[in-house]
């Protein structure tokens, strides 16, 4: 294999390994382009993941405001190879692409050119996809486009939720990253299928956590696991507004009015929907942390009466 140099592009926490793939395979990695620091909640400046990584290994590591800042472009080592982008979160203008000998190979966690766009992932989970996966593709300038370098499928579980997903598509890209970067470095490129489905897949807003008890009860069940981490699926119930992290559903037939509450007890935290039940697992009240059902059974709280009252007047 040749051993290249490589700038690699990511954020999160989940660009991580792949940082770490190219660096065991041997790869020169002489410099990483990261988002820059944010202010939580509490003020504190808090730096990607990449970017503390980087540090901890000694591997310079830049967060421009803008890519197309001349003096940043001119601070990208000429003789590069190739650049390699996992979650980075801004596009590359062409002025950067054309400094690289090989392109810019991308990692998209959809199997384009379906689900281009900024939230893969949850969108897949949300629409009750069966089957997702990766795909390696050599960038232009538009969103999520270029020649297809290889993909891999995924089969989507009832278990999957957003990161759990996320992070069984970077596993696999990581087992199949050596190849990836072979077949870029030689320019072997495959041809995307023309009959495939193309949704885009926009940027996840806070209403799309809104529940409403005229949903079907898969497309709640599909917004709470896709949604755990932000904005977090919420309903509202015994006028309190629940955030639910983690359920599970069933569909079924039945002539309760959705929103009942079918059972609570220490095991379980049952409620109708239109065509069939949601069982809560771990929810979240306002200003307050996550719980657990149990939790919730086991506490003080005014809603708990709520709920069992409204147990009570079903039985």
């Amino acid at each position: 294999m040749t051993k290249l140099k490589i700038i690699f592009f990511g954020s999160p926490y989940y660009s991580v390994p792949l940082l770490q793939k190219i660096i065991s395979l041997g790869h020169e990695v002489p410099l990483v382009i990261s988002q820059g620091a944010k202010k939580n909640r509490r003020g504190k400046i808090v730096h990607t993941p990449v970017y503390e990584f980087c540090i901890k290994n000694n591997i310079q590591c830049l967060t421009p405001l803008s890519l197309q800042d001349s003096t940043f472009i001119e601070s990208i080592v000429k003789d590069m190879d190739l650049g390699f982008i996992y979650a980075y979160g801004k596009l590359i203008p062409s002025e950067i692409i054309k400094l690289f000998k090989f392109g810019i190979m991308n990692l998209h966690c959809s199997l384009l050119p379906n689900y281009r766009g900024a939230a893969p992932v949850q969108h897949a989970i949300m629409n009750d996809e069966k089957k997702t996966g990766i795909t390696f593709f050599k960038i232009n300038e538009c969103l999520d486009d270029g020649k297809i370098i290889l993909k891999k499928d995924y089969k989507i579980k009832d278990s999957d939720d957003c990161m759990s997903l996320q992070d069984s598509l970077t596993t696999i890209a990581s087992q199949n990253c050596d190849e990836a970067i072979n077949l870029m470095h030689s320019q072997k490129f495959i041809l995307s299928s023309s009959n495939q489905k193309n949704i885009y897949a926009r940027k996840i807003s806070k209403d799309d956590g809104i529940l409403d008890m005229k949903m079907s009860v898969r497309t709640m069940f599909n917004r709470i696991r896709a949604l755990n981490i932000w904005p977090i699926a919420r309903l509202e119930l015994f006028d309190e507004q629940i955030k639910i992290l983690k359920a599970n559903c069933t569909v079924a037939e039945h002539k309760f009015i959705p929103g009942q509450v079918i059972e609570f007890n220490k095991n379980e935290f049952v409620i109708a929907a239109v065509d069939g039940y949601l069982s809560i697992e771990f929810l979240q009240l306002k200003g307050k942390k996550t719980i657990s059902s149990r939790d919730l059974f086991n506490s003080n709280v005014k809603l708990k009466e709520k709920i069992l009252n409204a147990k009570i007047n079903i039985e």
